[in-house]
């Protein structure tokens, strides 16, 4: 894996040259603050984009052009890291170098995304309303869905009570309530403002050529240069100064608890890779405290795990349980948390949860997606790491510099979401 980087261009273009596929993964991201004003319109923006473009004026038209590239995919996403919201472009298409007649296709690729993102199909000064309503009915349905999805939904209510008064607390997929002020006029000015204001990254993976893939970058996207420079990491902390505990009531069968914490600890801080082995040993993965002691031998959940959000240094525990085991449940996990702090572990312990961390990082590097994840978290690091040296820092991580990141970590807010029939 050969990275350059380029930032000539009035934006950041990563090249990452590998011989391991066959395909080249193209992504455009546009990076802004996460706002509550905005986050709805921002999240839709991308499936009109993708909807309609001047030369191809309908998404059947776009994907019967994506067909003839030799089965091309464009898709898009939106995400929020840390304190930033994200729109995401990906072009995943065929190398030209497998090809018998030696296609261009790379350039004709790109010059799909530059329609997609730069010529969108405009009329009368806005989108195209069909479309903008269209858009609008699936984000409202898929908004929606995460209701009937009690896992998602209890972990986005223990998010949003935790951080409250916090911009992480705004939900990256936007709000219903918005949805009515949309119109493709109010979406084209938030489209204009993505263009002119928002910090842009093209990452390119594939067996390419660096200096081939800058020229054509060059000759197909223009944007006008510009200083922003975002800060990704979400530093905004609060002192705890009680367990908040939130409960609701709905209509179900299992409860789901979740517990917030605050870790302190984010993506290039000095403990950064011993928390992540911490989480690997708590309740990262099959073998972690909270899955052998919560799950396996008290029998008092269906599933119990954690996970990490290191953009903004917190940790999330997420369970489902009978609700009238809910103080069992809160006591047996917090146990397995003040046994990390006392060090009450072994080192097979540490040694399993180093080689999960370390074959989940090998395991991503075999797709195109991986190897972008990798580089962009270098950036945000003090001093990049290749994935060598990644590896060796992992195994370097100590029982010391574990017990040491567990006793920062501090409970937050207890979110309980149970059936009606149990509740006090």
């Amino acid at each position: 894996m050969e990275v350059r980087q380029f930032d000539d261009l009035g934006y950041s273009l990563t090249t990452i040259k590998t011989d391991k596929f066959k395909t080249n993964l193209i992504s455009v991201s546009f990076q802004s603050e996460i706002n509550r004003e905005t986050v709805t319109k921002r999240s839709l923006l991308p499936y009109v984009l993708r909807s309609a473009t001047e030369k191809y004026p309908s998404k059947k038209e776009i994907n019967t052009y994506l067909e003839s590239l030799y089965g091309a995919s464009l898709s898009t996403t939106v995400e929020k890291r840390g304190q930033t919201h994200n729109i995401k472009f990906y072009l995943s298409l065929a190398n030209e170098k497998f090809l018998g007649n030696r296609e261009p296709l790379l350039e004709e690729g790109v010059e799909l995304l530059k329609d997609v993102i730069l010529k969108p199909l405009v009329i009368d000064g806005g989108f195209k309303e069909q479309v903008v309503e269209i858009e609008k009915r699936l984000l409202k349905e898929y908004i929606e869905s995460i209701y009937d999805d009690k896992v998602s939904y209890a972990l986005q209510k223990l998010v949003e009570n935790m951080c409250e008064g916090e911009t992480f607390s705004i939900n990256s997929i936007g709000y219903v309530d918005d949805l009515e002020q949309i119109n493709g006029q109010t979406l084209m000015e938030t489209y204009e403002q993505m263009l002119n204001e928002n910090q842009v990254n093209i990452t390119v993976v594939g067996d390419i050529d660096h200096d081939k893939v800058y020229e054509i970058f060059k000759n197909h996207f223009d944007f006008a240069h510009r200083s922003v420079n975002l800060q990704v990491v979400d530093h905004q902390d609060k002192e705890i100064e009680e367990v908040k505990v939130v409960k609701e009531e709905q209509d179900i069968s299992q409860g789901k608890l979740n517990i917030g914490y605050r870790t302190y600890t984010r993506i290039g801080d000095e403990d950064y890779l011993p928390l992540l082995v911490f989480n690997g040993m708590f309740g990262g993965y099959a073998h972690s405290k909270l899955f052998m002691n919560v799950r396996e031998k008290a029998s008092l959940c269906y599933y119990c795990a954690s996970r990490l959000d290191n953009y903004k240094g917190v940790m999330y525990v997420y369970s489902g349980i009978e609700s009238q085991n809910y103080e069992k449940a809160l006591k047996i996990i917090d146990e397995q948390l003040k046994d990390m702090v006392a060090g009450n572990f072994t080192d097979k312990e540490i040694d399993l949860a180093k080689k999960s961390l370390i074959n989940s990082k090998l395991e991503s590097m075999d797709q195109a997606s991986g190897m972008m994840a990798h580089e962009a978290l270098n950036k945000l690091l003090p001093t990049p790491l290749t994935v060598e040296e990644w590896v060796n820092q992992v195994n370097s991580v100590t029982a010391e510099q574990i017990v040491s990141v567990a006793k920062k970590i501090k409970e937050d807010t207890i979110f309980f979401l149970t059936g009606k029939e149990v509740t006090e």
